[in-house]
């Protein structure tokens, strides 16, 4: 009965985790109705959005947050922020947004440095001269030949252009005067013409989406777009402060569209209800109460909270799940498609690894597979939410990789093939630390220990070669070839010949249990080269995924690796398990 009240009371405090702040917040009629703003279409980057979804990637590529807190106290939603921008508010050019984290950076531009690194953009204007030219000549330089004083400046270069070029969409030219807009366009020629957020959408009259503020300087007043009009009137009604005004000019302009063009509102609705849901955010940090229930469940020998620990890795997983199909429902591609969705992809079927061996191996291993599956959940995650901040996550996919069969074939196989190598290297990290510290790891756990590794060796085997195969064929369908060399290509093959040996070295008894567990580890270095290293590179055709700091975090997991590994060499009666350990 006691067992029942607790599994009751764990799925009552994970549903109210996940479903706590999902509902819209209730506005009273006498205040300015954000959230109606927020549910407005727009386009951008080839995507059609609501308000909410592009000033939440817009806030969070310029400032790593979601909201902002003013200098008066205020906290402000990343739509608050946004409709005080765009409506040419003046004090909405004084928020701190900008984080600049390079020292050398701030020293080039004469600002100090703060706490938490963000800045507005009145403290950078008068200094766009000097941004400008060290922006010129980083841009010069070719890209291998970048430093990262040079790819910071260009960060920040690229983060001043798009705080401008979508403030001119929408806004008054006074605000930012049109020589600045004008050296800043030809700064950025790199940029694509996509980067302008488009407003207006099609309507009668109108079959384009286009930018507000060419809707209205289009043609004369008097023949101005009427529905563009009374865009610009609740504009200018926010901007005054004139509530009734505002939200009558709001609910004017979604009716029309909604009467003229309902199809601009599809999906909409669903897509404020996942960025309120924010799955990931909440199941990375439910995965990561698992693992700490499962290491004191696992150490003390606690089954109870064990017990606790798997319900609340299954409970987190719906959601995670939930969020991988609401994007495919969304972006209307298969489940990865860029590095984003590759880290929630792996950390998805990490966990759903981990729960399959929690179900198979019950006995003297409980708790494993909620150790192995957590730790990786929270991981991939966390990369996740550190790769959110490049802007949207769903965006177009370029044209040659804009192939659905292979995105759905070749790239979900091989990326299984990553998560595979990843959970061995997992137990393989478990069994030399758990070994090593503890008394847990006893003979009859070890060979428990050793079979799950090997079956799941033999998975990973099998579905690296095949996804790698797969991507031959598809390069050979894109490129022309089958195979070329490239960087990443030879990052899949080591993952391939990696298994290989390892299960080689099984095979022809040149390893047993510790050697199978060193060897896995090791495994982990191999995959997170294919899967990060070799972006780093910035050459080949697959070089799209650089981010600026992933070196030193992939260099600090390498080393963590290597540590891990030689301490798989300590001799076993160094072990506190002993002679148990093979």
């Amino acid at each position: 009965m006691l067992r029942t009240i607790i599994r009751l009371l764990t799925l009552f405090f994970a549903a109210f985790i996940f479903l706590i702040g999902i509902a819209p917040p209730k506005q009273a009629p006498d205040t300015f109705q954000t959230q109606a703003f927020a549910r407005l279409p727009l386009k951008y980057e080839g995507r059609r959005k609501p308000v909410d979804t592009f000033a939440r990637n817009l806030l969070t590529v310029l400032s790593g947050r979601q909201s902002i807190r003013t200098d008066d106290g205020r906290s402000l939603s990343a739509v608050e922020w946004l409709l005080d921008g765009i409506s040419g508010k003046h004090e909405a050019l004084d928020y701190k947004v900008f984080r600049i984290e390079n020292l050398d950076v701030l020293s080039s531009l004469g600002l100090e440095e703060r706490k938490r690194f963000r800045y507005s953009y009145m403290e950078l204007a008068p200094r766009m001269e000097e941004l400008d030219q060290l922006a010129r000549t980083a841009f010069a330089k070719e890209n291998r030949a970048r430093d990262l004083y040079d790819r910071q400046i260009i960060r920040l270069s690229n983060k001043v252009f798009l705080f401008e070029s979508t403030l001119a969409s929408f806004e008054d030219p006074s605000v930012i005067p049109l020589e600045q807009r004008l050296a800043t366009a030809q700064r950025y020629m790199q940029l694509e013409r996509n980067s302008i957020p488009l407003a207006v959408a099609p309507h009668t009259g109108q079959e384009r989406w286009r930018p507000l503020m060419s809707s209205l300087l289009s043609g004369p007043m008097t023949s101005a777009d009427p529905l563009a009009m009374k865009y610009a009137a609740f504009l200018q009604a926010y901007r005054v402060g004139d509530v009734d005004g505002f939200n009558r000019s709001l609910m004017e302009y979604g009716s029309q569209l909604n009467e003229e063009n309902p199809a601009a509102f599809h999906k909409i609705g669903f897509e404020l209800f996942f960025n309120r849901l924010d799955a990931f955010v909440r199941a990375k940090w439910m995965y990561l109460l698992v693992f700490l229930l499962s290491c004191f469940g696992w150490l003390l020998r606690k089954d109870g909270l064990l017990d606790v620990a798997g319900i609340l890795m299954a409970a987190s997983f719906i959601p995670h799940t939930f969020g991988i199909v609401a994007r495919c429902f969304l972006s209307g591609y298969p489940p990865i498609t860029n590095l984003y969705s590759s880290a929630i992809f792996i950390g998805w079927a990490a966990v759903a690894c981990g729960i399959i061996l929690e179900i198979g191996f019950r006995d003297r291993t409980r708790g494993v597979g909620n150790l192995i599956g957590s730790i990786a959940g929270f991981l991939t995650l966390l990369i996740a939410q550190y790769l959110a901040g490049d802007g949207d996550t769903m965006e177009q996919m370029r044209a040659v990789l804009d192939t659905r069969f292979w995105l759905a074939t070749h790239v979900i196989t091989v990326a299984m093939g990553y998560v595979a190598t990843f959970v061995v290297g997992g137990m393989g990290l478990f069994y030399i630390l758990a070994g090593l510290f503890t008394r847990r790891l006893d003979a009859a756990t070890e060979d428990d220990m050793y079979r799950m590794m090997y079956g799941t060796t033999c998975f990973a085997l099998l579905f690296s070669f095949v996804g790698t195969v797969l991507g031959g064929l598809w390069a050979d369908d894109s490129w022309g070839r089958f195979w070329g060399w490239d960087p990443k290509e030879n990052g899949a093959l080591l993952i391939v010949m990696w298994n290989a040996i390892l299960l080689h070295a099984r095979y022809g008894r040149m390893i047993r249990h510790r050697g199978f567990a060193v060897m896995a580890v090791f495994g982990n270095i191999v995959t997170a080269w294919s899967w990060f290293g070799v972006n780093q590179l910035s050459v080949g055709l697959h070089s799209y995924g650089f981010t600026d700091s992933a070196g030193f975090w992939l260099m600090v997991f390498v080393l963590s690796q290597l540590v891990v590994c030689g301490l798989g060499f300590i001799p076993s009666p160094y072990w506190k398990s002993g002679a148990g350990v093979e």
